[in-house]
């Protein structure tokens, strides 16, 4: 394994403190962690349209049915797209990639990815996150799932739909 140097390490640093910071802030719903949100892929090689994703996982004990979810972003403004306007239940242990289709993320700024119930209320969400390399590398959380008291994102070789390394 390299050491992480200059801009990078700023870069996960950054993010790290930025998840931590984040933890208290959470709106209080009944699926509050039981859904996060996993991994996300800002900047695919090659044309972004239609290839830009995020993974969900279900990390709680319960199945958890989607229907009326939302993911956001905050570019260009805060604007939501609607996961499943049907049911789709995700059980315990399952991921779900969802694919921003016909919209791009910004990829040079500071995005940051909400995970919202039907209600509206804001289940999960990522530090600000940003990706110019235009590559296979995805913004994951570590471990699989993550760390309620220590959310740590590391920028690394996708993983779709399969347990971050």
């Amino acid at each position: 394994m390299r050491p992480m140097r200059g801009s990078r390490f700023i870069a996960t640093l950054v993010c790290v403190l930025a998840g931590i910071a984040a933890v208290g802030g959470a709106a209080e719903s009944p699926a509050l962690r039981t859904v996060v949100v996993n991994e996300v892929e800002l900047n695919p090689d090659g044309f972004d349209r239609n290839a830009e994703w995020v993974e969900l996982l279900n990390v709680g004990t319960a199945a958890i049915d989607l229907a009326g979810w939302s993911v956001s972003c905050n570019y260009p403004a805060d604007r939501a797209a609607v996961i499943s306007g049907q049911s789709l239940v995700l059980r315990p242990g399952e991921r779900y990639v969802f694919h921003y289709v016909g919209l791009c993320l910004r990829n040079d700024a500071n995005t940051v990815i909400r995970l919202l119930d039907a209600a509206g209320a804001r289940i999960d969400e990522t530090p600000a996150l940003r990706d110019v390399l235009d590559d296979k590398k995805t913004w994951q959380r570590i471990p699989d799932g993550g760390d309620p008291l220590l959310p740590l994102w590391l920028f690394r070789d996708g993983t779709m739909n399969a347990p971050n390394a």
